[in-house]
């Protein structure tokens, strides 16, 4: 059993930059990504809602990681394939699935057991099933860091 570490409040931060009118390059630790962020086109990478599922699937195979090398779980192979379902007005996803496929000799019900703490320790997971709020504001930048 993972016993819970001293809780502390970690702070993450990402900066999106438009970069022209498809995509958007997000940056953070030295490390960049790009999204799509032109309505409909798929063409232009991952859209909003895709990297949110992604980011789902990342926070579930490190969690899978961390808990398999603590537990002694020989994973051969793992994968998640993530379904989102969209709703247009108000645009939403309204439901979220997941199938987590392993490949591994521990028995089935350690395999259980896996799954269950990488949901209980999921900070994405558990972000997305409780709902967080979030502020925003915008920031005229007319004028700021540019040549004359």
């Amino acid at each position: 059993m993972v016993k819970p570490v001293e809780n502390k409040l970690r702070t993450y931060h990402v900066t999106l930059v438009r970069e022209g009118e498809a995509y958007a390059r997000a940056e953070t630790h030295g490390h960049t990504m790009y999204l799509g962020v032109r309505r409909g086109d798929p063409s232009a990478g991952f859209n909003a809602a895709e990297t949110l599922l992604a980011a789902l699937g990342a926070c579930l195979l490190t969690n899978i990681n961390s808990l398999a090398q603590k537990m002694h779980i020989l994973l051969r192979e793992v994968r998640v394939d993530i379904e989102g379902v969209r709703r247009d007005k108000p645009p939403a996803l309204i439901e979220v699935t997941y199938r987590l496929h392993i490949d591994s000799p521990a028995p089935a019900e350690k395999l259980q057991k896996l799954h269950e703490l990488a949901i209980e320790w999921g900070t994405v997971y558990n972000t997305l099933l409780n709902g967080v709020p979030i502020h925003g504001e915008l920031v005229n930048t007319q004028g700021e860091d540019r040549a004359p």
